[in-house]
């Protein structure tokens, strides 16, 4: 299974200079932990930026700035890690490890924004494939006792 077939493909973005607080109420009133930034008239929408929420209280925090003086910039992490349509679920899963993140857009392979994917959209099929493991781990026990009598 490739990330491809797991990724959430309805991508919530937003741009640069876009106020921080905007980004915030957006985030929220669909229930989104983060947002791909883009520029505005890229038509592939590459991603230049995420914003998570912990973006959004790190750095309003750090900055010790209201909300509605910050924008998307002030505070979004730059080029994000990304992975593509055609990782498989387990390399998928590594690169997030490897940069301690549970987020990340998926790109076609011309580099256009077309997904994103989470931890939790591993957790399901990773564990259906756990539990195919086990029963077939199970079946051969099975079978290894059946021939033993």
């Amino acid at each position: 299974m490739k990330v491809g077939d797991v990724c959430t493909r309805a991508v919530h973005v937003a741009y640069p200079s876009d106020p921080l607080v905007e980004a915030a109420r957006n985030m929220c009133a669909r229930h989104v932990g983060a947002l791909v930034v883009v520029e505005p008239g890229d038509g592939s929408r590459r991603p230049i930026g995420i914003l998570t929420d912990r973006d959004v209280v790190r750095g309003q925090r750090a900055r010790a700035a209201d909300l509605f003086c910050l924008t998307v910039a002030d505070v979004m992490t730059p080029r994000p890690m990304s992975v593509t349509v055609d990782l498989g679920l387990t390399e998928c899963i590594q690169a997030l490890n490897a940069k301690a993140v549970r987020r990340a857009p998926v790109l076609d392979r011309d580099g256009a924004l077309v997904g994103i994917v989470t931890l939790d959209d591993l957790l399901l099929p990773v564990a259906e494939e756990m539990a195919a493991l086990a029963r077939l781990i199970g079946l051969q026990a099975l079978r290894e006792d059946h021939d033993r009598r």
